[in-house]
C-alpha cells in the first residue's frame, strides 16, 4: 500500500524552506549578500530540515543564518534583521508543524492557525528590539542588543504559549 503526502504537507515544507532562504537573503537590498557557498548550504539544510524536521540539519541551518548575520552586523541594525526574524520564525514554525504527525497526514487548519499566531506573537519581538536598538546606536555594545533580543524572544514566546491556548482537538 502507498501512502500518497498529503498537499498541505508540501505546502509547509516548501513555506520551511523559503523561510530559511528569506531569513538568509532578507538583508540583500540593503548590501548584505551571502556568499554562494553560504546559500547552498541553508538550501540543502532546508530541503533536508523539511523531509526530516527533527533532524539537526534544521537547527544547523537556522544556526547558519544567525551566525550569518551575527558576523555581518557591527553597530548598525538594518531592516533586513527584520526580514530575517520573520523568515527564521517561519522556517521553525513549518518545521514544527511538519513534527505533528506522519509525513503524509494533512496538517489540520486549526493546528496550522495556531502556530502561525503563535509565531505571529513571538516575531513581535523583532521590531521592539529593532526599534531600541535604533535609538540606543551609540549609548549600547552590541552584546547587549543580542542580549536584550533573546530575553524579548523569550519573553514573547512564553506569552505566545499563554495566550494562544490550544483546543483539545489541536493538541492531540
Amino acid at each position: 500500500m502507498r501512502l500518497t503526502v498529503a498537499p498541505s504537507v508540501w505546502a509547509v515544507r516548501v513555506v520551511g524552506i523559503l523561510g530559511l532562504l528569506l531569513g538568509l537573503l532578507g538583508g540583500v537590498p540593503e548590501g548584505y549578500t551571502p556568499s554562494v557557498a553560504v546559500v547552498a548550504v541553508v538550501l540543502l539544510g532546508g530541503v533536508l530540515a523539511a523531509f526530516r524536521p527533527d533532524d539537526l540539519a534544521a537547527s544547523l541551518a537556522m544556526g547558519v543564518v544567525v551566525v550569518f548575520w551575527a558576523v555581518q552586523l557591527d553597530t548598525q541594525v538594518p531592516v533586513g534583521c527584520l526580514v530575517a526574524a520573520a523568515g527564521l520564525v517561519t522556517a521553525h514554525v513549518a518545521g514544527t508543524l511538519l513534527t505533528y504527525g506522519p509525513p503524509f497526514m494533512a496538517i489540520p487548519g486549526d493546528l496550522l492557525v495556531l502556530w502561525v499566531v503563535r509565531g505571529f506573537l513571538v516575531w513581535l519581538a523583532a521590531p521592539v528590539i529593532w526599534l531600541v536598538a535604533r535609538v540606543y546606536a551609540d549609548h549600547a555594545t552590541p552584546t547587549s542588543f543580542w542580549l536584550a533580543g533573546l530575553a524579548t524572544a523569550l519573553a514573547g514566546a512564553v506569552l505566545a504559549a499563554l495566550v494562544v491556548r490550544p483546543t483539545a482537538e489541536s493538541d492531540r
